[in-house]
C-alpha cells in the first residue's frame, strides 16, 4: 500500500511540475523538418500592457474593466502554436472554442536580414486593434454603416458582456510572429450593439 501510495504521490508531482512548466512561460516545438517554433504566454509586462490598452478602450465607451485569465491564455497559446506550425493565418472554428471570442495579429520584423521581435507583442497586437476605432459608427454587429470596413477587432475588444481575456504568441520558422486573444464570454453578436 505504501509503495502503491509513493507511486501516486510520485505520478502527481510530475503532474503539478509539468503543469507549471506548461503554465511558465516559453516553449519550444519542433516541426516535422526539426526546426523550432518558439510560443508562449505574454510576459508579466506584456499582459499588464495588453490590459492596459483594452482597459482603457473599455473605459472610453463605460464598460467594465477585462481581467486576465490564465485558462483563456492557454487555449490561446494552443492555437498560436498551431498558426506558427503551418504559418498561415486563419480563426479557429466557432466550435472549436464555444463562448469564446478570437483575435488575431501578424508581424514579421526584421533587420538586416536577421528577425528581430517586439518585447510586447500582446500591446502591439492590442494596440492595432484598438486603431479599428477609426473606421467605427457606432452600430449593431452586421449594421450597413460598418460596411466594408475591418472593426471586429475593437468590438471584441469593447463588448460590454465580455469579462476575461488571455493572450500568447508564437513565431514561426520563417519568422512571422502569431498573436492570439481569446475573451470570454465572446462578442460580436450579429444584430446586437457592443454596448
Amino acid at each position: 500500500m505504501l509503495k502503491m501510495k509513493s507511486f501516486f504521490m510520485n505520478k502527481l508531482s510530475l503532474i503539478i511540475f509539468t503543469s507549471v512548466l506548461f503554465l511558465s512561460g516559453f516553449k519550444e516545438l519542433k516541426t516535422s523538418n526539426n526546426s523550432t517554433i518558439e510560443s508562449s504566454v505574454l510576459t508579466k509586462q506584456d499582459i499588464f500592457l495588453s490590459l492596459q490598452v483594452h482597459n482603457d478602450a473599455r473605459k472610453e465607451v463605460g464598460v467594465s474593466e477585462l481581467s486576465w485569465s490564465n485558462s483563456l491564455a492557454e487555449d490561446a497559446l494552443l492555437w498560436a502554436k498551431n498558426l506558427a506550425l503551418k504559418d498561415d493565418m486563419y480563426h479557429s472554428s466557432n466550435e472549436s472554442r464555444p463562448g469564446q471570442g478570437e483575435n488575431l495579429s501578424y508581424s514579421y520584423r526584421s533587420s538586416n536580414g536577421n528577425p528581430t521581435f517586439s518585447e510586447t507583442p500582446g500591446k502591439d497586437a492590442s494596440s492595432a486593434w484598438y486603431n479599428e476605432i477609426k473606421d467605427y459608427t457606432y452600430a449593431e454587429i452586421g449594421s450597413s454603416k460598418n460596411a466594408n470596413v475591418v472593426i471586429g477587432h475593437y468590438t471584441q475588444m469593447i463588448w460590454n458582456t465580455t469579462t476575461e481575456v488571455g493572450m500568447a504568441r508564437a513565431v514561426s520558422t520563417s519568422g512571422s510572429v502569431y498573436v492570439v486573444a481569446r475573451y470570454s464570454p465572446q462578442g460580436n453578436w450579429i444584430g446586437r450593439q457592443p454596448y
